[in-house]
């Protein structure tokens, strides 16, 4: 199954309600027309997603019919990462054009079919027109509202790669069942922050507020405590708290927290590393999984997606 879906005006995909097609893209938003003439306007990641539903319950039904002794598995359903030899110098830039690295047959399927977790099955999506990668639990990524769901990540710019978990607050997310409100809870849970604070010491990751919109900047783990620096240059002494999970309470209502944690490695280190980047990447997001888990527990019923 590949991630890479374009959509391009005049051309026809296929989704619940028929075969369609791009009469024109904008943004984030196309316009569609099926074959009896009527036009919606829809965004792109929600047909993207019904498209990779489509071919993902074909696959399925196509695995149960073959003969016990052929089936092949999941991973082999994709070629999950075969094609993967590490990054090449090209891949360095902020725009996907003659760029692979994304598709599940390259680093998205290294990545998971080397990731284990015993509630949930993750799968990889590639972040439409950004040099980013998306790892997270198909079940819960069918839900509406994928923006600010919790998931892994990795991202490329001119001179660097990061990887990590990614979790949004939006400014109007107040939903009891939100993977945001489900990660606080956790972390407000005897001994979880502490656990959180020992893995990002020892393991030296980064955290900080993706969005720059909030008070938040970059943040330290230190000896069980946090210190928050509000400049991202990390320039100043910084406030040193207590709590992470009060902290979050203190941020108003109206601000976004875009709120990651990661690993960053340069151009020329990620380069000399080939494939073995994969196992690097699986193995910070297997230590990282408790926190994902704990998000996606707390979830809406699973809504029928539309057209």
């Amino acid at each position: 199954m590949s991630n890479e879906i374009q959509f391009e005006v005049g051309q026809k995909y296929e989704n619940v309600k028929g075969i369609y097609e791009v009469i024109s893209v904008e943004d984030d938003m196309m316009t569609i027309q099926w074959e009896t003439g009527e036009q919606t306007s829809t965004s792109v990641d929600l047909q993207t997603r019904i498209i990779e539903r489509i071919q993902l319950e074909k696959e399925i039904r196509e695995e149960k019919r073959a003969p016990k002794g052929r089936r092949k598995g999941r991973g082999s359903l994709s070629k999950m990462g075969q094609e993967f030899k590490g990054f090449a110098e090209s891949d360095f830039k902020t725009t996907i054009s003659g760029t692979k690295w994304r598709n599940r047959n390259y680093l998205g399927g290294a990545v998971t079919k080397r990731l284990g977790s015993v509630k949930l099955l993750i799968n990889s999506w590639a972040v439409s027109r950004k040099t980013a990668i998306h790892w997270q639990d198909m079940s819960h990524h069918r839900l509406k509202d994928s923006r600010t769901q919790a998931k892994f990540f990795a991202l490329i710019d001119a001179t660097d790669l990061s990887y990590g978990f990614y979790i949004e607050r939006g400014n109007q997310n107040d939903l009891d069942t939100s993977d945001w409100n489900a990660f606080v809870a956790w972390l407000k849970k005897e001994n979880n922050e502490a656990l959180l604070n020992k893995i990002v010491s020892e393991h030296h990751l980064r955290i900080d507020d993706k969005s720059g919109k909030s008070i938040i900047g970059q943040i330290d783990a230190h000896d069980g405590k946090w210190t928050i620096k509000k400049h991202r240059d990390g320039e100043g002494a910084g406030e040193e708290i207590g709590s992470l999970a009060e902290f979050f309470e203190t941020v108003p209502a109206d601000a976004e927290i875009e709120f990651q944690i990661y690993q960053k490695a340069a151009k020329a280190e990620i380069l000399a590393q080939g494939d073995k980047i994969a196992d690097d990447i699986s193995t910070l997001f297997g230590i990282l999984m408790p926190f994902y888990e704990a998000s996606v527990t707390l979830t809406p019923p699973d809504e029928a997606i539309a057209v």
